[in-house]
Order: structure tokens, then C-alpha cells, then sequence
């Protein structure tokens, strides 16, 4: 199967399987993309907030002087994330696992190379955490990436916020502008990861491997396909960002309008029609949000059922051999 038509393809089996879109939504929100969605409403600190908060630490950590307090909160920060981390991440494998299982069960998708009385292998439990292992291990090259480029990070941020060069440019563009080896790293180790992960997932839901199993098979996916891998990881990402943008202008427009309205003295019919118009925005981005993640996945998911069979060929002795159950050829 070719790139295009994995992709589009996928784009037809995610209409066909709108069950997927929640699932696909409530994964993203959980793998941090809540964060992207509240962007809009959320007010951005300033440098000098940023500065006082942030300061007395980065001021400790660069002298070398860390006080217990900080220690402490550094723990229990980091305790914390690795929480959100392990249980958010089985939760969103666990999702993950349902996704791929109503693709790969839809007609049309079924019909690439993956007989209909094949059943999807191992419980979602134990799926799931088979999967949150994999990712955790694709994963590794981007711990390190933000281990390193942390350190980095912080030296730029205390200069920046001690003794400012540039007061006039944001304190966040300031600092990327200074590290741009950091984001580079970050971005093609965060490319890995997904790649590894997605293909991995769906070795594990579709064709039962263990982790270490389904790793390596992913690995030597990525190494034999590259590009067709490239473009189904780029290709998405690319129209769902798109989406956040638009979607993120958008809402921070009409939550602008609700904020003039309320702080102005308008009656109570224009207050209610920019809150309904602020919800119906939000709403309207929350669902093409939903309905794009839901094809990302979806085209890893094809790609892999395509991959397990040729073309849908037949398994019978004899060639041309008709199969009720769609696993006659289709080529």
C-alpha cells in the first residue's frame, strides 16, 4: 500500500468509525494536549512574575547553594510528573488499544490483510501496560534530550532573567532563540519516540508481540520505510497543529469578547450570546481536534494491517480461491 493511500484510506475508516473520535480526543487531552486546549483561557505570566517566582531558585541552583525547600519541591514536583506520567499513560494506552482494535475490526480496513476471524490478541489491561512499556522505552532517547537540555536551559533562563539583553522580545523566545540545539534534539527524539511507539502498539494489539518483540520490529519498520514513516508522522501532526492554531485564535477571540462584555455594562441577552458563542467556538475545536487525532491514529493502524497481509492476498492453496469472510485476494 502506498503512502497516499494508507492515508486516505485511514481518513475513510476514521468517518466510518466516529467511536474512535472520543477515544482519540480523551488521549490526546491525556498525553498533555489539555494544556494546548487551555491555552486560550489561561493568562500567561509575565517576565517579572515569571522572574519572581523563578528566580530565587535558578539564582540558588547556579551559585550552587540548593536549601532543603527546594530539594523538597523538587521531589515532590518530580513525583508528580512521574505520577501523571504512569497513570496517564496507561490510561491513554488503554484508550489506545480500543481505538485500534475499531479500526482494524472495520470492513474496509479489515479487507487489507487481516483475516475477519482473527481476534485481536491479550486484554486491555495487560495490553495497555505491555504498550506503556514500549513507549516508555521509545521514549528513552527523549528523557535524555530533556535531562541535557535542561541543564542548558536553565543557564540561559537565570541569565535572561538577571541581567536581560533584550527586554523588548518575550523571555520564552529569548531563551529558544539561545538553545535552538535543545529544541532540535527534543523535536527529532520526541519524532522517535511516536514513530517507535505507534508501530509498536499496534504489533502488540494486532499481532500479540511482547514488547521487546514488537520494538524491534518497529525499529526495523522506521529503517525500511523512512519516508512513507516520515510522512505519517508529519503529515497529521502538521493538519492537527494547524487545527490547534486556528482553533486556539479562535477561542481566545471569543473568550476576549466574553471578558469585554462582562467587564462592560451590556445586558444580560449580549452576555449570554458571547458565553454561547465562546462554548460553541471551544466545542467546534474540541470535535475537529477529536476527529484529527482520531485519523493520526488511525493511519498507524492501517499502515500495520496492510503490512500484515499482501494486498489482502489469499490464504488458500489454490490461487483465487473466494473467501466469504474477506480474506480472498483484493489486489
Amino acid at each position: 500500500m502506498n503512502r497516499r493511500a494508507a492515508l486516505i484510506g485511514a481518513l475513510l475508516a476514521t468517518f466510518r468509525t466516529p467511536a474512535t473520535w472520543p477515544l482519540a480526543l480523551a488521549s490526546f487531552l491525556i498525553r498533555g494536549g489539555i494544556a494546548l486546549v487551555l491555552v486560550p483561557i489561561v493568562v500567561l505570566p509575565t517576565t517579572v512574575g515569571i522572574g519572581n517566582v523563578f528566580g530565587p531558585a535558578l539564582a540558588s541552583i547556579a551559585f550552587g547553594s540548593i536549601s532543603g525547600g527546594l530539594i523538597g519541591m523538587a521531589v515532590v514536583s518530580a513525583l508528580a510528573v512521574l505520577g501523571w506520567l504512569v497513570t496517564g499513560g496507561w490510561l491513554a494506552a488503554a484508550l489506545e488499544v480500543e481505538g485500534i482494535r475499531i479500526v482494524a475490526d472495520d470492513d474496509g480496513v479489515r479487507s487489507l490483510g487481516r483475516p475477519a476471524d482473527e481476534p485481536a490478541s491479550g486484554g486491555s489491561a495487560g495490553l495497555a501496560t505491555r504498550i506503556l512499556a514500549a513507549r516508555a522505552v521509545a521514549f528513552i532517547p527523549l528523557a535524555v534530550a530533556l535531562a541535557f537540555g535542561t541543564v542548558r536551559v536553565v543557564v540561559v533562563a537565570y541569565r535572561e532573567l538577571t541581567s536581560p539583553l533584550d527586554t523588548s522580545t518575550p523571555i520564552v523566545q529569548r531563551v529558544l532563540g539561545e538553545t535552538p540545539e535543545v529544541v532540535i534534539a527534543v523535536i527529532l527524539a520526541w519524532m522517535v519516540g511516536e514513530m517507535l511507539g505507534a508501530v509498536a502498539a499496534r504489533r502488540m494489539v494486532l499481532a500479540g508481540d511482547g514488547v521487546g518483540t514488537a520494538l524491534r520490529a518497529a525499529i526495523a519498520t522506521c529503517l525500511r520505510h523512512p519516508v512513507s514513516n516520515l510522512v505519517r508522522f508529519w503529515l497529521p501532526n502538521a493538519v492537527l497543529l494547524m487545527v490547534l492554531v486556528v482553533g486556539a485564535t479562535a477561542a481566545a477571540s471569543a473568550w476576549s469578547a466574553v471578558g469585554d462584555v462582562l467587564a462592560g455594562s451590556a445586558d444580560l441577552m449580549a452576555a449570554v450570546a458571547v458565553v454561547v458563542l465562546f462554548v460553541a467556538v471551544w466545542l467546534v475545536g474540541l470535535a475537529l481536534i477529536a476527529l484529527v487525532s482520531a485519523w493520526r491514529a488511525a493511519v498507524w493502524t492501517v499502515a500495520e494491517v496492510a503490512r500484515e497481509g499482501t494486498f489482502g492476498g489469499s490464504t488458500d492453496r489454490r490461487p483465487g480461491d473466494w473467501r466469504a469472510d474477506h480474506s480472498s485476494a483484493t489486489l
